[in-house]
Formats: C-alpha cells, sequence, structure tokens
C-alpha cells in the first residue's frame, strides 16, 4: 500500500513525530563509536532513533533535517533545563504525577480494548450500516479512484494502453513485478484537498466512470495513472460493499465503548465509591 494523499497528511503526522521525539533523549557513551546525526555533549541521535519514530520513506531530506535541527535545539534545552535544577522542582514532580497518572489509566484502557473480543456477523454490520448511514457519508464531493504509481514513463504508458485494452486488474497482474512500478491502491475514496498530485481532479471532473486517465508526472518524477469509478455528491451515501471495512472498524469500536462501558459499571459495584455534588458554602 502506498501513500498518495496530499503532503499535509505526511506533515502533520511528521510534526506529530517531532514532538515524540523530543520526548525522548537517546544518551550513551557507546554511541561514540557509532555514526550519529547530532550530538549534545553525551547525547546523540543516530538514524536507528529516526527511524524508530518516524516512516524515513515518507519524508523528504528538508523535512529530516528539520527534524534533526529541531532534536538537537530541544536536547540542549532539556539539558540546560536539568543542570538548573528544574526537575528537582516540585511543580515539575506535581505535573509528572499527574502525567503519570494519566498515561497509567490511558494504557489499562488501550489494554482492556484490546482485551475485547466478540463474533462479527454480516448481518451485524449491515444493520450498523443501516442504522448509522449518515455516517458514511461526506459533506462535500469525493472521488472514488484506483490509481497505480510508476518510477518510470514507458511503463506507465504501457499499463494505460493496457488498461484501456482489457481492465485495470489485469493491467495490475502484468506490470506487478516489474521494478519501476511503485505500487497501486484501489477503491481510494478521498476529497479534493486529499487527492495529490492536484492533476487528478482537475482530470477527473471531466471523465466518465470506467475512464482511464492519461499519464502524470508529478515533481519527482513519479507517473501516475488512475481509473475513475465513480464521483459521490455531497452527502451521498457511499455503497455498503465499498465501506464495508470502514463500516466493520466502527461497528467494532462501538462494541468496544459499550463493553468498556460495562466493565466500568462492574468496577463501581466492587468497589466503595462516593461521589457527592459540589456546594458553594
Amino acid at each position: 500500500m502506498i501513500n498518495l494523499r496530499k503532503p499535509l497528511k505526511i506533515k502533520v503526522k511528521f510534526f506529530f513525530s517531532i514532538y515524540v521525539l523530543f520526548l525522548s533523549t537517546f544518551c550513551s557513551e557507546e554511541k561514540n563509536n557509532f555514526e550519529f546525526l547530532a550530538r549534545v555533549n553525551d547525547s546523540f541521535l543516530t538514524r536507528e532513533d529516526v527511524a524508530s519514530l518516524v516512516d524515513t520513506a515518507k519524508l523528504d531530506d528538508s523535512q529530516l533535517n528539520l527534524l534533526i535541527k529541531e532534536w538537537a535545539k530541544k536536547e540542549l534545552l532539556f539539558q540546560k533545563a536539568i543542570d538548573e535544577g528544574i526537575i528537582d522542582d516540585q511543580i515539575y514532580e506535581d505535573i509528572l504525577l499527574k502525567s503519570s497518572r494519566e498515561l497509567a489509566i490511558s494504557l489499562f484502557i488501550q489494554k482492556k480494548f484490546n482485551e475485547f473480543e466478540f463474533e462479527i456477523k454480516e448481518d451485524d454490520l449491515i444493520n450498523f450500516y443501516n442504522v448509522n448511514k449518515v455516517l458514511f457519508q461526506k459533506s462535500d464531493k469525493t472521488y472514488q479512484i484506483n490509481i497505480a504509481v510508476f518510477s518510470d514513463e514507458e511503463l506507465a504508458i504501457k499499463f494505460r494502453e493496457l488498461a484501456i485494452e482489457s481492465q485495470w486488474q489485469r493491467a495490475i497482474q502484468f506490470i506487478s513485478d516489474k521494478p519501476f512500478f511503485k505500487g497501486v491502491n484501489n477503491n481510494l475514496i478521498l476529497e479534493s484537498w486529499e487527492i495529490y498530485p492536484n492533476e487528478i481532479v482537475r482530470l477527473a471532473d471531466n471523465m466518465m466512470e470506467k475512464e482511464i486517465s492519461i499519464v502524470i508526472k508529478d515533481l519527482k518524477n513519479n507517473y501516475y495513472v488512475f481509473q475513475l469509478e465513480k464521483i459521490f455528491k455531497p452527502f451521498e451515501i457511499y455503497p455498503f460493499e465499498l465501506v464495508k471495512e470502514l463500516v466493520k472498524e466502527k461497528y467494532i469500536l462501538q462494541k468496544k465503548i459499550e463493553m468498556f462501558e460495562n466493565f466500568l459499571s462492574e468496577l463501581y459495584s466492587e468497589n466503595k465509591v462516593e461521589i457527592k455534588k459540589w456546594i458553594e458554602k
């Protein structure tokens, strides 16, 4: 599966990953013997450290260089904070205690959710879909597309010819083992702002269902061929078969929330809990 959404999605995850990276300091004298990307006194950042926290294949060099510089800045400030006794302050200890309690609760809830198991029947999914159809629509126009990506223009052109002459899936089978074939996504449902490159939206708005696009090239010399399956109008309900996996995902979440609420009720009954109303004196 390849990522074909606009870079905005990548950037959101990227900057969140930077935040996570700030919370982790990689300190080891042994790293003097290894290649590192950044160093602040005895604290080192290696390629392995970065790769463990972000998908480097989804980031360009400028984003990775920014991450490295930000790590160095935060590590420098962290070490200075330690030198000036910040972690010995009572306010630091109070915040740390509160954060540890919230983290413990969050991890426990996650653990319970992972433990909940139940049988999933097709009828249950259909019933959930019929009752919650509003969840399976968008307020803006959306595009259902199949899209293939290549790093070679000739292969992209050959694929397009095969897809037009036979079928999309047969064309995929033909080029699936070719070295310049980067990947394919089928039945994507995306709003215009999510689609990359932008040329896809412009072309799709003037295409018929099942039509195969021309070859599109982006700034990184990637070549795209897509098939328009359908354009959904704003608030048009997606058919069940198209969003079946999404229906299943939301159904499981709802069931686990219900199971957790039942667990919580049992927990209240098994423990001595008193809750009084706040009254101004």
